[in-house]
């Protein structure tokens, strides 16, 4: 297994690297709307709902304590002891001899993503934004600032330095860049507009894109642990479990996020009375992202045991 993961770490590429919670309200039943659910299912969807989206950002919480460890551990006291030049032990081409531009790129890249995780975490705690607006405030413009830079620097590292894998998987990494800027544009003009609802719905994208490396991390060790290299070609890191995982890191937590939204906005619309008969599409909705959270959730746990054994912990004591 050991080989595996020495396999897997070396051919991990660099990328870019977060805010509010989407809970849906609890639907208001309209007296003048027959209910095809019972309100027990319902209840017992809206706990499962709620209870997958405590836990998903908890095991997600955990994977960024030991990845921010990492990264202060091995990139932060490895440049000031023994200097930056030996940071490819990490990532191969971290260090390039002569390009002080790269280099500082990376340098940016990696060590502005500390303070970013741990902002972009306090942003999505519902008790922070309740009761510290004027830090939710700031914090906020911080994040989006460190987010878009650091994406910035990593598609200049992907287009003058390269990575292992194909054009597709370049493609998607790209993306999650590109979708770092855009999610931030948008949430920024949505709260200049005062819509808060508007705010969360794109600041949710901003976080689930700024975590994009890390996601693609996890779901290739947690593979890696379960499968070993089945579906991957380890002389240049291509193959469909490699795609499948990008798909999975880049593209699929847009699509959660999406969904989430469509339940906020039904259950908002069934309590006002304009969206009748909509309870068993509401539930069914939960129940759909609960089932699909829980099992990221696992995931991320397999993932990060592989990851930190196989790769974060032999990297840092070496």
């Amino acid at each position: 297994m050991q080989s595996i993961y020495s396999r897997g770490k070396d051919m991990l590429a660099k990328s870019t690297l977060a805010p509010v919670s989407l809970k849906p309200e609890t639907p208001t039943p309209d007296p003048l709307t027959p209910n095809t659910a019972t309100p027990t299912s319902l209840s017992a969807a809206s706990k499962l709902y709620d209870a997958s989206q405590k836990i998903a950002f908890s095991c997600l919480l955990i994977a960024q304590a030991f990845f921010v460890s990492y990264l202060i551990a091995g990139y932060g006291f490895t440049g000031m002891t023994v200097g930056v030049s030996q940071w490819n032990r990490f990532n191969s081409t971290a260090y390039v001899s002569g390009d002080s531009l790269g280099n500082g790129m990376y340098a940016a890249h990696v060590l502005l993503a500390i303070v970013m995780i741990i902002g972009g975490s306090l942003q999505l705690i519902p008790a922070i934004r309740r009761n510290y607006k004027t830090f939710h405030k700031y914090n906020g413009r911080l994040f989006v600032t460190l987010a878009c830079s650091i994406s910035l620097a990593g598609m200049y590292l992907l287009l003058s330095r390269g990575t292992v894998g194909n054009p597709l998987l370049h493609g998607l990494t790209a993306f999650s860049g590109v979708m770092v800027i855009v999610s931030s544009f948008f949430a920024i003009r949505a709260i200049r507009n005062a819509n808060v609802t508007l705010h969360q719905r794109w600041a949710l994208h901003l976080f689930l894109a700024a975590n994009g490396v890390l996601f693609f991390r996890l779901f290739i060790f947690a593979w890696m642990t379960l499968f070993g290299t089945l579906g991957i070609n380890t002389a240049d890191f291509t193959g469909p479990a490699v795609i499948s995982v990008s798909v999975l890191s880049y593209v699929a937590p847009h699509i959660i996020a999406q969904l989430i939204w469509v339940v906020k906005v039904t259950a908002t619309d069934r309590a006002t009375g304009s969206a009748a008969g909509n309870t068993n599409r509401v539930s069914l909705l939960k129940n759909l992202i609960s089932v699909t959270l829980l099992v990221v959730s696992a995931v991320f746990i397999i993932g990060l045991f592989g990851l930190t054994l196989g790769s974060w912990y032999p990297a840092v004591v070496a």
